[in-house]
């Protein structure tokens, strides 16, 4: 009896080191491929291992923030608040999608991906001392699916459940091997304490400040107005490779403004330290060579390999808006040339895609890998996206271009409107209407434009001007009909897609899907997009999916910019080889100025 304890426990130690079914362990996983960074890497090639630590970063922010909690659909949650929680797993933001061990030190992949196993590693810990264990884990899973947002539960979906196989292994199985990218969605899982939020309230009201496991934790708090963030000295995982040359500010300050007219001259009076510039015309018309160097400012300009593309979106739950000819017809409104040259200095690129300046964007007629999502649904959709490359509708109807309203009235009148008293009016006599909701000086610039092009058409824009508060609850719970928006991707579209245009969360309040989309031809290629198995298959999937959203004229996509344009300090410094897919500040530093 006494021989046979230590083989029980080679026999278990053997399962946790090896996995079932002897799958070894991975540092890292990648959706295709292997990840660019072997076992035993030094850090990724986008840090400076030797940048030194201390300083601060001081940011601003227009707004208020009312919460600290930011995975819940409540409140407006402080920047910076992700900095309190380590993830399972690190992504690396020069590959589309890798991710690399962080709480998890290990993975186990089922080779039919129909469960993952994390394996936690043995020195992670919160920062009062408590050990991080498989159960807080799944504690966190169970919580964030119960009572996170729509975007966790949504993501969850197709996970049947996580169990603790050991004091520091959760499994989690999922309910088909259809999606590639689980195991990836949950390496982004936030870890929270269990010994801490049990029986507490979720999210927590106030600001009382929790337990937490990541670079950083709060210092101080003043309401709606500022918070700031301290380096832990003693954070667990500081000389992991994902780590190093990262989180080199002693403090992380966010201060909150009004609006967007007091920030320029808060950085010129030293307020803070880092300006991400996206009005044109402070960039070119507000910081010549000499106001740079009087404030001892530095600005650069860093190429973005994934760029947002900013869209005109439409609530299509509204009953003016159900009609895809009335929103194709609201895009002869638009006069990208004139608004780019006159308000933004000609810095924006035109696009026609929701991916624009990416090789995630559709163009020309589709392929034929292409053509084997589409031709099923060949019923469904319009027979010109087979047989003509599609075209974002663009008009100057404020200098009398006539054929582009010519376009646009012709659209109307087939969608049952028709010109009374130089109004577009329905058979009910109801006139055309809309109201667009804007929360900053230069998207409200653009709505007012586009006011004037749809007057040229006989419509009416209301254009409402509200405070960022404002603008959060009232997109939360979908009260608007027009608004200027970026749908957020990275390099590797997934999951996330059915989120953004699913039918599934259309009528639910804080979905993505602020369009509203609701297509049975949606739905099936965001489903396919997880699935697919090679690079090339995801970008045909994601093509398709781009073709089917432009002909659907859910939103208009406006323009792009192919690098991100900034002003700091000149205390800050940052790496040669910045990250391509990701403006990461993680890696910046302070260095003193002799």
């Amino acid at each position: 009896m006494k021989r046979s304890i230590p083989v029980l426990l080679l026999t278990l130690l053997a399962s946790f080191a090896w996995g079932s079914n002897q799958i070894p362990l991975k540092h890292a996983i990648s959706l295709y491929g292997e990840p660019k960074y072997n076992k035993g890497f030094k850090h990724f090639d986008y840090a400076n291992p030797d940048a030194p630590k201390g300083g601060e970063l001081r940011q601003a922010v227009i707004g208020q923030f009312d919460s600290i909690t930011p995975y819940v659909d409540r409140g407006s949650a402080a920047a910076g608040s992700h900095l309190l929680y380590d993830t399972l797993l690190q992504r690396s933001w020069d590959e589309p999608l890798s991710k690399y061990g962080l709480i998890a030190e290990w993975i186990e992949l089922d080779p039919e991906n129909r469960w993952a196993a994390f394996h936690i590693n043995p020195k992670a810990h919160f920062n009062d001392g408590h050990k991080v264990t498989a159960s807080d884990v799944k504690f966190t899973f169970d919580l964030l699916r119960e009572k996170g947002s729509t975007f966790y539960r949504h993501f969850y979906s197709d996970i049947e459940k996580a169990e603790v196989t050991a004091p520091l292994r959760v499994l989690f199985t999922f309910k088909n091997n259809k999606n590639r990218e689980l195991p990836l969605i949950l390496g982004q899982m936030p870890i929270l304490p269990e010994h801490f939020w049990k029986g507490r309230e979720f999210p927590a009201t106030g600001f009382e400040v929790p337990v937490s496991s990541g670079p950083y934790q709060i210092d101080k708090i003043n309401p709606g107005r500022s918070i700031t963030y301290k380096r832990n000295k003693n954070y667990w995982a500081r000389d992991l490779a994902v780590n190093r040359g990262r989180h080199n500010f002693d403090r992380m300050l966010y201060e909150y403004y009004g609006n967007k007219t007091v920030l320029l001259q808060a950085l010129f009076n030293n307020e803070y330290d880092f300006k991400l510039v996206t009005d044109p015309v402070i960039w070119n018309t507000q910081l010549n060579e000499s106001r740079i160097k009087k404030y001892r400012l530095v600005r650069e300009t860093i190429q973005n390999h994934n760029p947002q593309t900013l869209t005109l979106t439409y609530n299509t739950r509204r009953p003016f808006l159900k009609d895809a000819r009335v929103r194709e017809s609201l895009g002869y409104a638009f006069n990208f040339e004139q608004i780019n040259d006159n308000l933004f200095f000609g810095m924006y690129r035109r696009a026609e895609s929701f991916f624009s300046g990416t090789e995630l964007a559709a163009s020309g007629l589709p392929s034929p890998s292409e053509l084997n999502w589409l031709t099923p649904w060949k019923k469904e959709l319009p027979l010109a996206l087979f047989n003509e490359p599609f075209q974002i509708p663009d008009s100057r109807l404020a200098s009398g271009d006539r054929i582009n309203k010519a376009k646009a009235l012709k659209l109307l009148k087939q969608a049952g409107w028709q010109i009374k008293d130089n109004q577009q009016v329905n058979r009910q006599g109801q006139p055309l209407v809309l109201n667009a909701l804007v929360a900053n000086d230069e998207h409200e610039k653009v709505l007012l434009s586009i006011k004037d092009g749809l007057s040229q058409l006989g419509m009416t824009l209301n254009v409402q001007r509200v405070d960022p508060l404002q603008m959060v609850a009232r997109i939360r719970d979908l009260d608007f009909e027009l608004l200027l928006h970026a749908y957020p991707h990275t390099a590797s579209p997934g999951t996330e897609q059915a989120s953004l245009w699913g039918s599934a969360t259309a009528q639910q309040k804080g979905s993505k899907n602020l369009s509203g989309v609701q297509s049975p031809v949606v739905d099936q290629l965001t489903e396919l997009i997880p699935t697919a198995t090679s690079r090339k298959e995801l970008l045909s999937m994601v093509h398709a999916l781009d073709r089917v959203l432009l002909w659907g004229h859910y939103s208009l996509p406006l323009w792009y910019s192919p690098s991100w344009s900034v002003l700091y300090r000149n205390t800050l410094k940052h790496p040669g080889n910045t990250a391509i897919y990701a403006l990461d500040l993680s890696t910046w530093w302070y260095e003193k100025n002799d």
